[in-house]
């Protein structure tokens, strides 16, 4: 099943998981209650409302409750970043990833009910947006605006096959650059094994990554 995500707040950091999720075609809304904001966004998603987090009706009349997923990110307003957060709890999400601007009410945060808590930059936002896209990515690093690297793990249906006929390279434009079994890594070869919760570490292109994510964990 797919998972639906919702974003408050159309900052930077907010925009830029938008348009990520938005290259990913993933399922989800976004809403600010300034109207700007929202314009900013309305080219590249038509799921776009003007609302306001603190207003727990506001949520209920947009059936937040249903979402896999919320993004907080109202940026330095922590008052507001607070009542949204009571309210998404209120409301039975259970993931919900807040963006802060001090390290100092990270505590503060979780005990709220925050299931994560991050200080981003831009490319954290990018990061972010795909792994929630996926249990089975741990870590994504862009590289530049179209390559990065990324930790995956091998889903537990994957049949063993080495690395030479497995083709990750001709096949996903994919390069495997490292393999993590019982907390060792290495470098594999080609005649290596690639097994089920294997965890790899791999290089190619962000339209790719996310395609042989896939593949890994059909």
């Amino acid at each position: 099943m797919n998972k639906s995500f919702l974003i408050i707040g159309l900052g930077t950091f907010g925009i830029a998981v938008a348009k990520t999720l938005a290259t990913l075609k993933a399922d989800f809304m976004v809403i600010d209650k300034d109207d700007d904001a929202v314009e900013k966004v309305s080219h590249f998603t038509q799921n776009c409302a003007i609302a306001d987090g603190t207003k727990i009706e506001a949520l209920k009349e947009l059936d937040v409750q249903n979402v896999d997923h919320a993004i907080v990110a109202i940026g330095n307003n922590l008052q507001d970043a607070i009542l949204t957060i009571i309210n998404l709890k209120e409301l039975g999400v259970k993931s919900i990833t807040v963006r802060i601007a001090e390290e100092n009410f990270k505590d503060v945060m979780l005990r709220l009910g925050a299931t994560e808590v991050i200080i981003p930059e831009e490319a954290s936002a990018i990061s972010l947006a795909n792994q929630i896209m996926s249990d089975s990515i741990l870590d994504y690093y862009k590289v530049n605006n179209d390559y990065s690297i990324a930790t995956v793990v091998v889903g537990e249906k994957f049949e063993e096959i080495t690395l030479m006929d497995l083709g990750s390279l001709k096949r996903f434009d994919i390069n495997i650059i490292g393999v993590t079994r019982d907390s060792k890594f290495i470098q594999p070869k080609a005649n290596d094994k690639i097994k089920p919760h294997d965890i790899l570490t791999i290089f190619g292109p962000d339209k790719k990554i996310t395609k042989f994510d896939n593949f890994l964990n059909k």
